[in-house]
């Protein structure tokens, strides 16, 4: 449907925010407003399939996911359930001088009568590039903590 790509900075070094970005487990203690609840159902060393409960733009969606983790700098996102099926995030985590340089290839695919909504795209790009520099900023908090 559309492809597009978000570009975020992080202080933390790439090694710490790749490590927070990839710890699925842990996302409801990085963001409890959006990760509501996660089950693990398949586990190996690179991947995971993962049952999602999420908030998002007002609402509380189920999705199955499957994260596909090569260490040490790319995490691909792949959503296998729910409206936005189909759907995949590219993450890819480069060192800068003043921590880390995160690019996001985003393929967007939108199901049933959302398919149909003309503006709908340009809200969701807005909405995950605010979710995502919300999630960076948390992911800075969180690290302190750990």
């Amino acid at each position: 449907m559309s492809k597009f790509n978000l570009i975020q900075k992080s202080n933390l070094d790439r090694d710490l925010i790749f490590k927070i970005s990839t710890d699925v487990e842990n996302f409801h203690k990085v963001m409890p407003e959006y990760f509501k609840s996660l089950k693990i159902i398949s586990n190996s060393s690179s991947e995971k399939i993962v049952l999602e409960s999420i908030a998002f733009v007002g609402r509380q969606i189920e999705i199955k996911t499957k994260h596909v983790i090569i260490q040490p700098n790319l995490h691909k996102v792949f959503i296998l359930t729910g409206p936005a099926k189909g759907t995949s995030f590219i993450e890819t985590y480069v060192p800068s001088s003043v921590g880390t340089d995160i690019s996001i290839e985003v393929d967007l695919q939108l199901t049933g009568i959302l398919k149909l909504i003309p503006f709908l795209k340009i809200f969701l790009l807005k909405k995950m590039n605010t979710v995502m520099s919300e999630f960076i900023t948390c992911a800075e908090s969180y690290s302190k903590s750990m």
